[in-house]
C-alpha cells in the first residue's frame, strides 16, 4: 500500500518524495541517526526529514520484502485463522475516549472479519508500566494453550516492552509468536516531557487529571530519560516476531487540531507522528511498515483497516502450526519456507 494507492497525494507530496529519493547526502537508513535527523530537520525542515526517512525505510533491504508482502496482500477469512487468538492491548484513555480509536475497535473488527479469535486484555486505562504489565501477565497465564498475536496500541506498546524485561517473561510469552506494535511509545515520548515541563501544558494536564481523579505517574514514566523505566534495549524471545506500524505525516496531513499541536510541539526533535519520534521505531528489531500521511491514531480509518487486515493475514500465512502442517510435497511448502526465510533474515 504505497502512498499513491492510499491517499490522494498532492503534487507537493510527490515532489517532496522525489527530492528525498534523489538526496545524495544520506544513502541508507542506518545513516539516519537521531543526531543526523535533528540536523536535517533544522536545516531542511521537518517535512523533508520525514520524507527522507520514509524513503530510506521503504528502500532498506531489511524491510522491503515485508512491505512488498503487505502491499500485495489480499486478506480473506481462513480456517487457519480460527487457531490464532489476537490479543488486543488498548491505548491509554481507551475508557475515557473510546471514539478516538484507543480501544482498538478497528483491530477487533478486522480480526473477527478474517475469522481470528479476538480478546481485549483489560489494562488500566491510565495504568503504570508495572500495573499494566501485571495485567498482561495475568492474561497470558490464563491463555497458555493458545497461539497468540499481541496487538498493542500507542502507550500499551511500552507496557509490553516493560513486561518483556521481567524474569517471568520467558515462560509466559512462549506461545506469543508475533507482536504488532502500532505507533507504540516504546522509548517514551517527548510529548510527555512537554506536558509535564511546560507551564501551560503542565497546568492543563494537572487540571485534566485532577478532574478525572487519575494520577500522573503513568505520564512521568513516558518521559525519555537516562535511567528511566523504558531506558533499555528491547530484546525479544526467539519465537516472537515484531512488526511495527507507524505513521509518517507531513504538517499538512494532520487534519486534527490536537494532533497538529502535538506534532508541532515535538517537531524540533525530528520526524514524528504526533506522539512518537519515528526514527526510534526504525531502530527496533523486526519489520516496519511506514504509513505515509498517517498520524499517531493511524487516521484515516479506511487506510488503517486495509493495513491491519493485511498484517494479520500475513502473520496467519506464516503461522508456525500452519507451516508445520503443510505436506512436504505440497507446492505451498517452498513458498512458506521462503517467507520464513525472510523472517529469519529480518
Amino acid at each position: 500500500m504505497p502512498p499513491d494507492s492510499l491517499t490522494s497525494s498532492s503534487q507537493s507530496d510527490a515532489l517532496l518524495l522525489r527530492r528525498a529519493e534523489d538526496w545524495r547526502g544520506i544513502g541508507t537508513l542506518a545513516e539516519l541517526t537521531a543526531a543526523t535527523l535533528y540536523q536535517i530537520s533544522s536545516r531542511e525542515g521537518v517535512d523533508f526529514a520525514t520524507a527522507l526517512l520514509y524513503d530510506r525505510v521503504i528502500r532498506a533491504p531489511e524491510h522491503a520484502s515485508f512491505i512488498s508482502a503487505i502491499d500485495t496482500a489480499q486478506p480473506k477469512p481462513s480456517e487457519w485463522n480460527q487457531q490464532i487468538t489476537v490479543a488486543l492491548l488498548p491505548a491509554a484513555f481507551y475508557k475515557e475516549k473510546p471514539r478516538s480509536g484507543a480501544d482498538g475497535r478497528l483491530v477487533r473488527e478486522e480480526a473477527l472479519r478474517l475469522g481470528f479469535r479476538c480478546e481485549t486484555i483489560p489494562l488500566l486505562s491510565i495504568g503504570t508500566l508495572a500495573e499494566n504489565s501485571a495485567a498482561l501477565f495475568d492474561w497470558l497465564a490464563r491463555h497458555q494453550e493458545e497461539d497468540v498475536v499481541l496487538v498493542s496500541l500507542c502507550k500499551s506498546g511500552s507496557d509490553v516492552k516493560f513486561a518483556l524485561k521481567s524474569p517471568d517473561a520467558k515462560g509466559l510469552f512462549n506461545n506469543v509468536f508475533a507482536w504488532i506494535n502500532i505507533c507504540g511509545t516504546l522509548s517514551g515520548s517527548p510529548l510527555a516531557q512537554r506536558m509535564l515541563g511546560s507551564k501551560r501544558w503542565s497546568l492543563a494536564t494537572w487540571l485534566y487529571f485532577k478532574g478525572s481523579r487519575h494520577h500522573l505517574q503513568f505520564l512521568r514514566e513516558l518521559i525519555p530519560q537516562a535511567g528511566g523505566p523504558l531506558d533499555f534495549e528491547l530484546k525479544l524471545p526467539i519465537s516472537m516476531r515484531l512488526i511495527s506500524l507507524v505513521g509518517f505525516p507531513l504538517k499538512e496531513h494532520l487534519t486534527n487540531a490536537f494532533m497538529r499541536r502535538c506534532h508541532a510541539t515535538i517537531a524540533r526533535y525530528g520526524p514524528n507522528d504526533g506522539g512518537v519520534l519515528v526514527h526510534e521505531v526504525c531502530s527496533l528489531p523486526g519489520s516496519i511498515y511506514p504509513i505515509w500521511g498517517a498520524d499517531h491514531y493511524l487516521r484515516p480509518e479506511e487506510r488503517s483497516r486495509q493495513l491491519i487486515s493485511a498484517t494479520l493475514d500475513y502473520l496467519a500465512g506464516v503461522y508456525p502450526s500452519r507451516t508445520a502442517s503443510i505436506p512436504r510435497n505440497s507446492s505451498q511448502t517452498s513458498n512458506r519456507a521462503n517467507v520464513l526465510g525472510v523472517i529469519s533474515r529480518e
